[in-house]
């Protein structure tokens, strides 16, 4: 295999629809030399001259090398083409598919290479089209969606990694999961509607009036059919390869309808509402991540352009309701027996996901556009298996804290993510959470898909965390809640508590202090009400743009200034800032105050790694507001920054000397040599998808010679969807462009 610094070789076998427009978009994307090949004659160099492969080739004398070979043919015809093709494999050859039944390719490859070699790893894109053969190329066929890989014990890291580049370099978002549980979900999700459509069709073009009866066909006839115009050969080939799974899950279907006749016969309307509700419910979260997936397209096409701002900004806003407690407020509602309301429920995306990851675990959920959130509770034990994975976008807090609650049930469940959540390190709970004898899987890189397996009875937990992590505390917490555990953990630095808080409100016995907090066996809560405050870290933006813009005097209303998370306050503090807080006041256990920030001079300051865990995610923020202050700054301790949605460290670094800072990074330390006499200069940055590192380069622009424009910013919007409403209010300059 190549190193990662070469360009890969890679040969595509069949260059049908899917095959051609994978070398088309990999040809695009410069990522790779293309070479293709195809059984039928003139077809690899009719697509060389089309510009669909860089090079052309031909059995029996391929005459060519390559570093990877993807077959793009009918499941029923790997083996034979494995068999054409072993002898010029190498040992470190990579070998995938694009087939949608992964069990059979796997036996094609054992027949044909004997064992299986370390670079198979079986592939499947969740793409295609009605048309077919090289004409129907697309090169966005696979933009923003999923390329399931099933990685084997015997296929190597190295595999995985090459696939997962060429695969995200089209656009396509990877996820991994076992070749078993691919096969059902495929079968459950894809073939069983291809085999209704194909005999719905079939079914009425044999009726009496013939094919007269199409000529009255509505749109949903056309909408629920529109597979059936997929190639008859391919869905052949799958369905005698995927026998046993489609077979199980259409005898489901069948035992399903069965149960609708039976109530259309004998009237049973309550029955049919109950199953039309769940389907609607199902199908609404299903939009919801097609929603997801098309979000996560915005981010990569929208730029936000930034212009500095000559007068002041001034006005009075209130932020959303805080992120982090509006995730907890809410699982633990929906754990909770009875009703509960939480009202200034956060109305990011993050904290959508978690709702709908609720619903589809059987919670019945109510949310109205003023952020009041109705929630009939389950109890801790009451969680209903979801059907099928649960879809975690983005948020990393819905995935752990979900892992958290979902160790302790009587159900397997699989928590999938987005392409930047999937790269993101989960073996922090996958430990601390099989030590308490939960039943944990990871993908070989230790990240998502994480799949969870009914265990025994959980143990109590005695652990000392290697690092600050609320996320990681609080996945513990719910674990021993919903077990019934006790357990003691050591924080190895200080950290958001809003999880003690509410636990401490609704009776639960929990200590902390000093670093230490101990929970005992917890019985059953009752429903509740909460009143979320402003989410501290959305404000921080305004407080940091307020303080850099002469003349500025900006006020932010009902703000959660909750000791743990409002590090940034005494940091800014010792830099000179000019923020008072107001209206103190408590919300549910949760400080709350108005915050009023003015203009003023800043001089450096240095961040210790104690502080670490109150600010972390104000640091894209404070590095901006030290590159206009007089000194030297320096931040150390700062390595989580890297395994957050970006590398923060590496992102803000080189954004910020795009713009002209004298900043470094010194291992994990970060220094920032201030030019309070000297403004930033603008230019093209590029957040990575980060909302947080896009909301610090629109501080940046606000006193910058010129606009700074901020690519792959679209998730400002959905991380913060008032964003614009409030810039405007309070005078900045801000644009959205496609």
């Amino acid at each position: 295999m190549t190193t990662p610094a070469a360009k890969p070789r890679v040969l595509i076998v069949g260059l049908g629809m899917i095959g051609a427009s994978f070398a088309k978009a990999l040809c695009l994307s410069q990522a790779a030399t293309v070479i293709g090949l195809d059984a039928q004659p003139g077809v690899a160099d009719k697509a060389r001259a089309m510009g669909i492969v860089d090079e052309a080739v031909s059995f029996p004398d391929l005459n060519t090398t390559f570093d990877a070979v993807i077959l793009a043919v009918p499941v029923l015809a790997m083996g034979p083409v494995l068999t054409q093709l072993k002898p010029w494999l190498r040992a470190d050859t990579v070998i995938s598919d694009v087939g949608s039944v992964k069990g059979a390719v796997v036996d094609a490859a054992r027949g044909a290479l004997g064992v299986l070699p370390a670079g198979f790893v079986p592939g499947h894109p969740i793409a295609g089209a009605e048309r077919s053969g090289l004409a129907a190329a697309k090169s966005d066929l696979f933009d923003h969606h999923l390329l399931i890989l099933t990685p084997l014990p015997t296929s190597s890291a190295e595999a995985v990694q090459l696939l997962t580049r060429l695969w995200q370099s089209v656009g396509a978002d990877v996820v991994t999961m076992s070749v078993s549980r691919h096969d059902e979900v495929l079968a459950a999700t894809s073939h069983l509607p291809h085999l209704l459509a194909f005999s719905l069709v079939d079914t009425l073009a044999r009726e009496s009036e013939n094919r007269e009866i199409f000529r009255y066909a509505a749109g949903g006839f056309r909408d629920f059919t529109r597979i059936a115009a997929s190639d008859p050969t391919m869905w052949h080939d799958v369905f005698l390869s995927n026998r046993e799974a489609t077979l199980n899950i259409l005898r489901r279907f069948q035992s399903d309808l069965n149960v609708l006749a039976n109530a259309i016969e004998h009237r049973e309307g309550a029955t049919l509402k109950s199953v039309f509700g769940r389907a609607k419910s199902a199908r609404d979260y299903f939009t919801e991540i097609l929603s997801s997936r098309q979000r996560h397209t915005d981010d990569i096409r929208k730029n936000l352009i930034a212009a500095p701002v000559r007068a002041g900004l001034a006005g009075a806003v209130a932020v959303p309701g805080d992120r982090s407690i509006s995730h907890r407020a809410v699982i633990l509602a929906a754990l909770a027996e009875g009703q509960s309301e939480i009202r200034g429920f956060g109305n990011g995306h993050d904290n959508r996901t978690t709702l709908e990851a609720l619903r589809k675990l059987g919670v019945c959920i109510e949310a109205d556009d003023a952020g009041c959130v109705q929630v009939t509770g389950v109890g801790r034990r009451g969680l209903k298996a979801a059907d099928s994975p649960l879809y975690m976008g983005n948020s990393a807090t819905s995935m752990r804290l979900m892992a958290g609650v979902l160790s302790a049930q009587s159900f397997s469940s699989e928590l999938i993510g987005d392409a930047s959540l999937s790269q993101r390190p989960m073996d922090r709970i996958q430990q601390p959470l099989q030590s308490m004898g939960a039943r944990i899987d990871l993908s070989p890189r230790k990240t998502a898909p994480i799949v969870i397996h009914p265990a025994e009875a959980l143990k109590p937990l005695d652990y000392k965390m290697p690092m600050a992590s609320a996320q990681v505390k609080t996945a513990l917490l719910f674990a021993g809640l919903c077990s019934g555990v006790s357990m003691r953990l050591q924080e190895a630095g200080p950290s958001r508590n809003h999880t003690e808080v509410l636990l401490a409100r609704l009776g639960c016995p929990v200590h902390a202090e000093a670093g230490v907090i101990e929970l005992a066996s917890t019985p059953q809560w009752a429903g509740f009400q909460c009143d979320v405050p402003g989410d501290f870290s959305l404000a921080a933006v305004h407080l940091a743009a307020a303080s850099l813009v002469p003349g500025s005097e900006v006020t932010l209303s009902g703000v959660g200034v909750n000791p743990s998370r409002v590090g940034l306050l005494d940091v800014m503090g010792r830099m000179g800032a000019r923020i008072e807080q107001t209206n103190n006041r408590d919300l549910g256990g949760e400080p709350v105050a108005d915050l009023q920030v003015n203009y003023a001079p800043l001089v450096a300051t240095e961040g210790a790694a104690d502080v670490s865990g109150l600010l972390i995610d104000e640091y894209p923020l404070l590095f901006v507001l030290a590159t206009q202050a007089e000194g030297v700054s320096r931040f150390s301790g700062v390595r989580e920054l890297r395994y957050k949605e970006t590398d923060r460290l590496k992102t803000m670094v080189e954004g910020l000397t795009t713009l002209g800072a004298d900043i470094e990074l010194k291992g994990d330390a970060v220094i920032i040599r201030g030019r309070n006499d000297q403004p930033l200069d603008g230019g093209i940055v590029d957040c990575g998808g980060d909302h947080r590192v896009a909301l610090a380069y629109v501080v940046a622009a606000q006193t910058a010679l010129r606009p700074v424009i901020i690519r792959n910013s679209g998730r400002v919007l959905g991380a913060y969807p008032d964003f614009a409403e409030h810039a405007l209010a309070l005078g900045y300059s801000v644009t959205v462009e496609d």
